[in-house]
């Protein structure tokens, strides 16, 4: 018995191509707008994953898949790897985004207030209708809506560990580093990975793999002013907004390089609304680079910096795990024939006994 390779591979290629249009066709039907507006979540997904923001884009490639949101962020990864850079913005601070939505679990009176805005947290998640009347909205105007940090005082009061700032930072849509791993390339690579595996990671040091039980000192969603030099007035411009979401969480206490105790934090940001994910992502950074002083303090995964920066990647790991419905015939031959000598010579063996 053998394995041979399929002939007429470019037709079939074509033809399965082809069947996949048929069954895929009523998506194409649907419009970008109502897409956007109306699957914001899964819109912010592949924005975060794809690392392009545009929604339009992220709306025809989850059509061009069908709702398969990895797919779909494979799509808009791949076309943002053929545009043209022309620049760079400026940097951003959470600090100045006009907030939709604002909590802190580690101080009830905060300035600004807790913020709920749109959110099913509290929602009993059930697949019935319950009737919601007598609504009392609050009305928040832009002015008050930017509101510091709710860690501004302790970070004031000097309280708050600092890590060494880098001077310039990491890019790595250009080159991807080697260890050590500079912190921007870091949180560039949680910030675009997949969301499952962001949360995996988090939550193995939240179960006991790890000791890091963080609070969340601010959360926000909200939106963002991007700005750029012109290049021919060289003024600052502002180009666009961004919707975002950004996290604050502290853990425990360590020594920072002076030898004084301070609080230790982690951060989180993704762009548009991506709570879970932005949490995820600040326990991690958290676990990086702080001290633990519990549980597994030496073989902790989420603390293994090579683990996250070559495991947390969506569009990696599925092109990786895809590769494998490619032939692989010669692989499979050579270990098939092995294992038929290998059996042959066992039974000859038991043969001249």
């Amino acid at each position: 018995m053998a394995y041979y390779a399929v002939k007429g591979g470019e037709e079939a290629i074509n033809n399965s191509l082809k069947f996949y249009s048929e069954i895929t066709q009523n998506a194409q039907a649907l419009d970008d707008e109502s897409l956007i507006e109306g699957l914001t979540f899964s819109i912010d997904k592949v924005i975060s994953e794809g690392s392009l923001y545009s929604k339009k884009l992220a709306s025809k490639a989850i059509k061009r898949s069908a709702g398969d949101l990895l797919n779909a962020s494979f799509f808009l990864r791949a076309h943002r790897s053929s545009c043209q850079r022309v620049g760079e913005c400026k940097q951003l601070d959470v600090n100045e985004m006009r907030l939709k939505r604002r909590v802190s679990s580690a101080f009830k009176d905060i300035e600004g207030g807790q913020l709920l805005g749109a959110s099913n947290d509290y929602e009993i998640k059930l697949l019935i209708d319950i009737k919601k009347d007598n609504l009392d909205f609050e009305n928040f105007d832009k002015k008050s809506s930017v509101v510091k940090s709710a860690l501004t005082p302790l970070r004031n009061d000097n309280l708050i560990k600092k890590l060494p700032k880098e001077e310039t930072a990491w890019d790595i849509t250009r080159t991807f580093p080697t260890a050590p791993y500079p912190r921007s390339a870091v949180l560039q690579t949680m910030t675009r990975g997949e969301s499952g595996s962001v949360l995996g990671f988090a939550y193995t040091s939240m179960r006991g793999y790890g000791d890091v039980h963080p609070t969340i000192g601010d959360l926000r969603v909200g939106e963002l002013d991007i700005k750029f030099t012109h290049p021919f007035s060289k003024k600052e411009v502002k180009i666009g907004t961004i919707e975002a979401t950004a996290v604050e969480c502290v853990g425990t206490f360590n020594k920072d390089e002076k030898g004084d105790t301070k609080l230790t934090t982690g951060f989180g940001f993704c762009f548009g609304k991506n709570e879970t994910k932005a949490i995820a992502m600040s326990i991690i950074d958290l676990t990086l680079y702080n001290r633990s002083y519990s549980v597994g303090t030496e073989q902790i995964v989420a603390a293994d910096f090579e683990m996250i920066m070559h495991h947390v990647d969506g569009i990696e790991s599925f092109g990786f795990c895809n590769h494998y419905k490619l032939p692989h015939y010669v692989t499979f031959q050579t270990d098939y024939q092995i294992f038929k000598s290998a059996q042959k010579y066992v039974e000859s063996k038991e043969d001249n006994k």
